[in-house]
């Protein structure tokens, strides 16, 4: 068994597909075809069943997946920590965040990091929604992540990067835009959300974290909201506040970067006000080469 032998199949079983995990590998599909059936005629098992053009994993080819995976960590940790000892410049880091925080944390973060590492390679994954975030960690597909992690895997660490206020927007224009009330430890003026359970929210999708962190608010404190828009985008709900089309949220994290024409008011909300915790997310008891680490202090600085 080499390497490549784990990556070929890796490959086949993410595209579920030969000729697409030919093009992946920069093989031909004959050739890759050719070296899947002398390692199932070597190993005297099915790793996968054709059906059609597709290829799914047979249970042996699950158990497969699952060590194959293993080995390459194990390799991947292996050569990171001789990388590491030799020179500490070179390597490659993967970083997985929500679609929502990329375009101010990766302008914020990659140009300083270039400086310190200019021959260390990083790479984003963006995810639509957070809750696929810690997933790419445990598979082993990126080295960290970056999000409002619930620390409910037992296969990973955290480290807490920040306590992020979850604030609301509202048009300047609204009956309430000047009802909020200066509190200590409050980022913005206080007010009671339960005096805007008449109003119209624009509000986030359950499989991102915001969504998630906005259903719970609305359990905690009894509110059925009149919900008259779902986005995706935590910029395209605050513009729509702003207007005056509802309410929305945001972390202030987010709203440091934000960049609006047409600003709206920002409440705290809360007892006295709703936070969440934002972390970088790796892999139990994997090793962190020194410019991870680095890369970690300098989120820490920006955020």
């Amino acid at each position: 068994m080499d390497f490549k032998e784990l990556q070929y199949v890796l490959s086949i079983a993410k595209n579920n597909s030969i000729s697409k995990a030919a093009r992946e590998l920069y093989i031909s599909q004959p050739s890759l075809s050719k070296y899947l059936q002398n390692l199932e005629k070597n190993l005297d098992i099915n790793i996968f069943e054709r059906i059609g053009n597709n290829y799914n994993l047979t249970y042996a080819g699950e158990r497969y997946i699952k060590y194959a995976r293993e080995i390459l960590r194990i390799k991947k940790d292996l050569d990171d920590e001789f990388s590491d000892i030799v020179n500490n410049k070179k390597g490659r880091l993967n970083v997985a965040c929500s679609i929502i925080r990329s375009p101010y944390l990766i302008p914020e973060t990659v140009p300083k990091f270039k400086e310190k590492y200019p021959n260390v390679d990083i790479n984003f994954w963006e995810e639509t929604g957070s809750n696929k975030l810690d997933e790419l960690v445990t598979n082993g597909d990126v080295d960290i992540a970056i999000f409002n992690y619930s620390e409910n895997n037992s296969m990973l660490s955290c480290e807490l990067l920040k306590n992020e206020e979850i604030a609301l927007a509202v048009s300047k224009n609204h009956p309430l835009a000047n009802e909020g009330k200066k509190i200590e430890g409050c980022k913005f003026p206080w007010i009671d959300i339960k005096r805007f359970k008449d109003d119209n929210f624009i509000i986030n999708y359950t499989d991102q974290k915001s969504g998630e962190i906005e259903e719970d608010l609305f359990d905690k404190l009894n509110i059925k909201p009149k919900v008259i828009l779902k986005t995706r985008s935590v910029e395209c709900a605050i513009r729509l506040a702003a207007c005056g089309f509802g309410v929305s949220f945001s972390s202030e994290t987010y709203l440091k970067y934000v960049n609006l024409e047409k600003k709206p008011i920002y409440f705290s909300i809360g007892n006295p006000k709703i936070k969440v915790k934002l972390f970088v997310v790796y892999r139990k008891n994997c090793y962190l080469p020194q410019y991870v680490q680095d890369y970690i202090n300098i989120v820490k600085e920006t955020i």
